[in-house]
């Protein structure tokens, strides 16, 4: 069997996610990332920090380039940090040196995956809150350790500025809106039952995640978090 049930063909009629489960692969996660990368380029242009034309060039890639998941596994392994690996990779395809040395300029890998991580996430709230019926959502944030820069991002992205504010804290609430959603829903069948009780546990897992591993459990735990209620609101 796989790891996850939610990626089993064998499970796929009993807890996949059609509408919500494409937002919860590798290519999505890179294709956010890079739309961050991309964003990021126009607003350090914008401020001066970077020029206008490598941040266009920059732009113009981060939207047609296409990147193999499986080409960033070695440096994964080496650096714990995926974008890392996705900024090596991006600049290589660029096959632009003059333009690529600018991508991701003075950026925490950390704070762009987060960002990342938000547009994914507003689209999975969007469509969680549409099956209960709730107007209201927590928010998500850009991340990104220059205020201005922060704030354009923001802008540009059309997410919250976090204000400096760690990526755990708003990861946190979203999981306890999760869940709490999630014990709310009268189990129709075993299978619910089933995913009450992992979210319940995996809940417990991030907010009790030692702080020097909190952006590995967040990959662990929260993915299967969203699609489990949104398997429960089907």
């Amino acid at each position: 069997m796989t790891a996850t049930p939610f990626d089993s063909p064998v499970w796929r009629g009993t807890f996949h996610n059609a509408e919500m489960a494409p937002l919860f692969t590798d290519t999505a996660a890179l294709r956010a990332d890079l739309l961050v990368m991309g964003t990021l380029a126009i607003t350090q242009a914008k401020a001066g920090l970077i020029p206008e034309v490598s941040a266009q060039a920059i732009h113009r890639a981060a939207m047609e380039i296409q990147i193999d998941p499986a080409a960033l596994a070695p440096m994964v392994s080496e650096t714990g940090e995926p974008v890392i690996a996705l900024v090596a990779q991006f600049q290589a395809e660029m096959k632009a040196p003059e333009h690529a040395k600018w991508v991701h300029h003075q950026s925490d890998p950390v704070l762009t995956g987060a960002t990342g991580l938000a547009l994914r996430l507003r689209q999975s709230l969007k469509i969680l809150s549409s099956r209960l019926d709730e107007v209201s959502t927590p928010l998500v944030f850009a991340y990104h350790a220059d205020e201005e820069t922060r704030k354009g991002l923001a802008a540009g992205l059309n997410l919250a500025d976090s204000k400096g504010a760690d990526q755990s804290e708003a990861i946190s609430t979203i999981a306890d809106w999760i869940a709490q959603r999630a014990e709310k829903q009268e189990p129709r069948s075993d299978v619910d039952s089933a995913l009450k009780h992992q979210i319940s546990a995996l809940n417990s897992t991030l907010q009790t995640a030692p702080p020097n591993c909190t952006h590995l459990i967040i990959p662990m735990t929260l993915p299967q978090m969203v699609l489990g209620l949104g398997k429960l609101l089907e």
